[in-house]
């Protein structure tokens, strides 16, 4: 009987000292300038992370890179840059270590050549 005591007193303290949170990063149309620039070809859906490592949630191994999420993303998909981008952060609690990640949503594109000139530009 007192092993069982122990074995449900582990698993609380197990699900009591185990975590998880989200919060919002950013909103974004783009995360490059669109000026002038033609979309030749929408390529969908896709998403990239990155993620850091900590120790009793004091020590961490890295910083999550936002830019690094976005570089993953699009490498997916092999385009040029995102559009509708959500981001996001998420932190995972364990017993003495944590995960801290970065997630970036978006659709990629890929620009097409545009060989009309600009109005309004030098000649």
């Amino acid at each position: 009987m007192k092993q069982i005591k122990i074995i449900f007193l582990m698993a609380a303290l197990t699900i009591i000292l185990a975590g998880c949170s989200t919060s919002p990063v950013c909103v974004t149309s783009s995360v490059t300038p669109m000026n002038e620039k033609t979309v030749a070809e929408n390529l969908g859906k896709c998403s990239g992370t990155d993620t850091a490592y900590s120790f009793l949630g004091l020590f961490m191994f890295g910083r999550p890179d936002l830019d690094l999420a976005i570089r993953d993303a699009l490498n997916e998909k092999k385009g040029d840059t995102l559009i509708n981008v959500r981001c996001y952060e998420t932190t995972r609690y364990f017993l003495l270590f944590g995960t801290n990640t970065v997630v970036v949503e978006g659709e990629a594109i890929k620009f097409g050549s545009d060989e009309t000139p600009v109005k309004g530009r030098g000649r």
